[in-house]
């Protein structure tokens, strides 16, 4: 039987979830709030409203009938936790309001939720809204936020490795060896990811329990592992999948100079297409770099590219790096870059070039790349003649 994330108990989110009764604190204290919860596909959102529908009701917030239901109104509508027609308050109650998957709200949803806000006015709602990542759309604060009212932004991560190993033990019923965590670690940290490898992996019978601990059989990745990657990227644009089926071919860090190429742009054409991938949280953006977020993600989607093109792809790749390099003026007295700096400390180590690539988490054509572009710059031809090279550059400068 498939286990969804819903059927878990939920891990890892207990700041979130102080977060949340904090905020209906407030809206039972007699305050209205707009409380936005975003992340990228399948990291918690619906998960959170529902507590916040358990919680509200513990509260003493009115809910539908009643009762704890489920608060998934269905993409892009608005559900109203008190019972009666919309715009009617039970005396001395605060009001729930939960949307989920807002980006997926109409213009008639939006106009029926304006409607419906303005009739609620004077009143103490507590608006809660789930979007993904970079998908929220721009109108539904002004339409949802009160003047005097208190606001607050729920951005979910990924999963610490504690809370993995426990949903582990939820969906499997028995603690992960060593090999297995290591294995659930390369989803980094995204809860559906997480389940849908584990579930794929017993359907596959790809697992046994030895001494009281699951562990894994082989390294081949669950169908349905790649179904699920497969279906949520289907909900991007094809430009978007397009930047990231093409990326992950070449390695597991972005070169923006290679690829704008490879997809007929510039650098600067790929900013919006950067943010949409980002979004989808296969990717991780910190400072100047961009890089796969986990090896799971990485390996599901660069195999989905047929053999032959990762051949075609990585030969149009090394062609724009060979470009480049004819293209670029050389470097003058011994000036490294930091990748080019750090290129040079591993090689000075002994490392190979499948460790460097290791090493700096980028493809060993990359590598391949920057020592071409080292050798014509200093005019050597090895390796100890580079380090030879950069070192009398650095005396060179010093004095």
């Amino acid at each position: 039987m498939f286990v969804t994330t819903l059927d878990l108990p939920l891990r890892g989110r207990d700041r979130e979830l102080t977060e949340i009764r904090d905020i209906l604190a407030y809206g039972c204290s007699g305050g209205s709030a707009l409380l936005v919860i975003e992340g990228p596909p399948g990291s918690g959102k619906t998960r959170l409203l529902r507590a916040c529908a358990t919680m509200a009701a513990e509260m003493g917030y009115a809910t539908p009938g009643g009762g704890h239901s489920d608060p998934r109104p269905g993409p892009g509508r608005a559900r109203y936790a008190h019972p009666g027609a919309p715009g009617r308050r039970p005396q001395g109650r605060p009001l729930l309001l939960l949307l989920d998957e807002a980006d997926r709200l109409g213009e008639e949803a939006a106009d029926t939720l304006l409607a419906r806000r303005a009739g609620l006015h004077g009143g103490n709602v507590v608006s809660v809204v789930a979007h993904r990542s970079g998908k929220g759309p721009e109108a539904l604060g002004a339409i949802l936020a009160t003047p005097t009212g208190r606001r607050a932004r729920i951005t979910l991560e990924p999963l610490r490795r504690a809370a993995c190993a426990s949903i582990v033990s939820d969906v499997l019923g028995t603690a992960p060896s060593p090999g297995l965590l290591q294995l659930v670690d390369e989803a980094a940290g995204h809860p559906r990811l997480i389940v849908s490898l584990l579930t794929g992996l017993r359907e596959e019978n790809a697992l046994r329990t030895v001494d009281g601990q699951a562990h894994p059989v082989g390294r081949v990745l669950p169908r349905r592992v790649t179904a699920q990657v497969a279906a949520t990227l289907e909900t991007f644009s094809p430009d978007c999948r397009q930047l990231l089926r093409t990326a992950a071919v070449l390695g597991r860090e972005l070169d923006y100079e290679v690829l704008a190429p490879l997809l007929g742009t510039t650098p600067s054409g790929l900013v919006r297409l950067l943010d949409e991938a980002v979004a989808t949280g296969a990717l991780d953006h910190s400072g100047a770099r961009t890089v796969f977020r986990g090896a799971l993600l990485h390996q599901v989607i660069a195999e989905s590219v047929p053999a032959s093109l990762k051949r075609a792809l990585r030969r149009e790749a090394d062609q724009v790096r060979r470009l480049r390099a004819r293209e670029e003026p050389a470097a003058a007295g011994g000036q490294l870059n930091d990748r080019q700096h750090a290129v040079v400390q591993l090689v000075g180590q002994g490392l190979t070039n499948q460790q460097i690539a290791r090493r700096l988490d980028v493809s060993p054509h990359t590598v391949n790349y920057h020592l071409r572009k080292l050798y014509g710059n200093y005019g050597v031809r090895s390796r100890i003649g580079l380090l030879r090279a950069v070192q009398d550059g650095v005396r060179a400068n010093a004095g």
